[in-house]
C-alpha cells in the first residue's frame, strides 16, 4: 500500500487505555476522518503521529517501509490544530515568513499560500484584528507551507463561515489530488463527509469501524426511507398498492398524505421499487433517502 499505515498502537496514562492496539491507514490520494466522542483517544492518536505522545507500542509504515516518529518524519506532517494560537502583534505575512524560515521554505511561498487561504488582503494586518474564522484559516495556511505529504486536521470547520469552509474543501481536494494524504478529526460528520474517503470510528480507545460512508451504514444495518410520490390517484388505487407492499411484508410501510413511506433495509429498495411498476399512473415520483452519517454514528455508538 502506498501511504501511511499504523499498527496496533497503544498509550496508556496510568490506568487510563488512551489507544489500545488501534491501526488506521491512510493511502495516497485519499482523505480519512476520525471521529469518535470526546475521549475515545482521538486527539491522543494524533499527538502520537506528532511525536508529542511516546506509545507503549506502535509500528508506522510509509508506501511499505517502516519508519520512526523523527523530525524526518515531522517535516513530512502539515498540522492545523483545534485551537490556534499565535503572538497577537505579528502580521499575517510575518507569521508566514517566520514559519517559512523555519522549516526552510522559499519566502515565495508566502504570498501564495496568503491567497491560497483568501488572506492576500489582510497580509500587513496584526493578528491581534483577526475574526476566529480568519486566524482558522491563517492556522491553515501554516499548516499547508511547506506542502507536507500528510495534512492532519483537527476540527478544521471551526469558526469557518461559508468562505473559509470553500478554501478547506479546496485544500483537501488539491491534497487528494496531488496524491498526498488528509487526515481529518472532527465532530462534524455530516459536514465533513462529502469529502472525505473513509472514515475510522475509535471510542474508548479502540477501532469500532473503518471504511466508506457506505461501509459504515451496511454496518449499521439502517433502513433506507423510500417516498413514493401518489399524487391524484385514486385512494382505491393506493391502497391496493399499499396492501402489495404489505404482502411483500418488510419493513414499515405507511401512508402519510399523498405520499407513501416505506422503511426498508438497502438491499431491498430496488425490489420495493419494482412492485410499483405493478400499478401503472399510481406513483408519480420516488425519493430514496439514506440513513445519514450522524444517525449512523448513533447506532454504532450505540452497538459498542
Amino acid at each position: 500500500m502506498r501511504g501511511l499505515q499504523a499498527r496496533g498502537v497503544s498509550v496508556r496514562f496510568g490506568r487510563l487505555q488512551a489507544l489500545d492496539d488501534v491501526s488506521l491507514s491512510v493511502e495516497e490520494g485519499r482523505a480519512v476522518m476520525l471521529v469518535g466522542p470526546n475521549g475515545a483517544g482521538k486527539s491522543t492518536f494524533i499527538k502520537v503521529l506528532l511525536g508529542l505522545v511516546r506509545p507503549d507500542f506502535a509500528v508506522f509504515e510509509v508506501n511499505g517501509k517502516r519508519v520512526a516518529i523523527d523530525n524526518d518524519w515531522k517535516a513530512r506532517i502539515g498540522y492545523l490544530p483545534e485551537r490556534v494560537a499565535f503572538s497577537e502583534n505579528l502580521t499575517g505575512q510575518q507569521l508566514l515568513r517566520f514559519f517559512a524560515s523555519a522549516r526552510g521554505v522559499a519566502r515565495s511561498r508566502v504570498q501564495a499560500v496568503l491567497d491560497r487561504v483568501g488572506l492576500i488582503h489582510a497580509a500587513r494586518r496584526a493578528i491581534r484584528g483577526y475574526s476566529r474564522g480568519m486566524r482558522q484559516r491563517l492556522g491553515l495556511g501554516v499548516a499547508i507551507l511547506s506542502q507536507p505529504d500528510l495534512l492532519v486536521l483537527d476540527e478544521p470547520t471551526s469558526g469557518l463561515d461559508q468562505e473559509g469552509l470553500s478554501v478547506l474543501w479546496s485544500v483537501i481536494t488539491e491534497w487528494r489530488e496531488a496524491g498526498r494524504m488528509v487526515l481529518a478529526s472532527t465532530h462534524d460528520l455530516a459536514l465533513m463527509e462529502r469529502r472525505m474517503d473513509e472514515i475510522c470510528v475509535l471510542r474508548d480507545g479502540r477501532v469500532i469501524a473503518h471504511g466508506t460512508a457506505e461501509d459504515l451504514r451496511r454496518i449499521a444495518s439502517l433502513p433506507h426511507r423510500i417516498w413514493l410520490e401518489v399524487g391524484q390517484a385514486t385512494d382505491a388505487k393506493v391502497e391496493l398498492l399499499c396492501q402489495a407492499m404489505r404482502t411483500w411484508g418488510k419493513g414499515r410501510i405507511e401512508r402519510v398524505g399523498d405520499r407513501i413511506l416505506a422503511e426498508v433495509a438497502s438491499d431491498e429498495t430496488l425490489e420495493l421499487v419494482e412492485i410499483q411498476s405493478g400499478f401503472p399512473g399510481v406513483v408519480r415520483g420516488i425519493r430514496v433517502e439514506e440513513p445519514t452519517l450522524d444517525v449512523v454514528y448513533d447506532k454504532l455508538m450505540g452497538a459498542a
